[in-house]
């Protein structure tokens, strides 16, 4: 990775796991493309595994925990944070997640993402 790159805003995953964030990004330049959105190529899934196998996490399964993805609109040049609500109303871990990936505050929507949430959203939601 250049300097340019560690630098630079990042796409990828997250987990809330307690009060610890969980990262795996991308730099913009080194993301996939699809559909004009740069974006993290690894999921949930696999970077969940990797996690329970350093004995970083529970060995659970990966839906679990409160999750979300950060993408890049190329087009209109924002980045977007689909997560669940349990990250969304934790204003501290929004500002970690956008500090750590190196997000512009004002060009980084955030959005509940039904597909991640967790099980205690999923039944607050019923």
């Amino acid at each position: 990775m250049t300097r340019s790159q560690r630098g630079a805003p990042r796409v990828g995953i997250v987990y809330l796991v307690g009060d610890r964030l969980w990262i795996d990004a991308t730099p913009i330049a080194r993301a996939e493309t699809f559909g004009g959105f740069a974006f993290h190529q690894r999921d949930h899934q696999e970077f969940w595994k990797q996690l329970v196998n350093q004995g970083a996490v529970p060995s659970t399964e990966h839906d679990e925990f409160p999750r979300g993805r950060v993408s890049y609109d190329k087009k209109s040049g924002e980045f977007t944070l689909l997560a669940d609500h349990c990250i969304l109303v934790k204003k501290s871990v929004v500002s970690k997640i956008l500090s750590r990936m190196r997000l512009p505050a004002r060009d980084t929507k955030t959005s509940e993402e039904s597909r991640y949430r967790c099980p205690r959203c999923q039944r607050r939601n019923r």
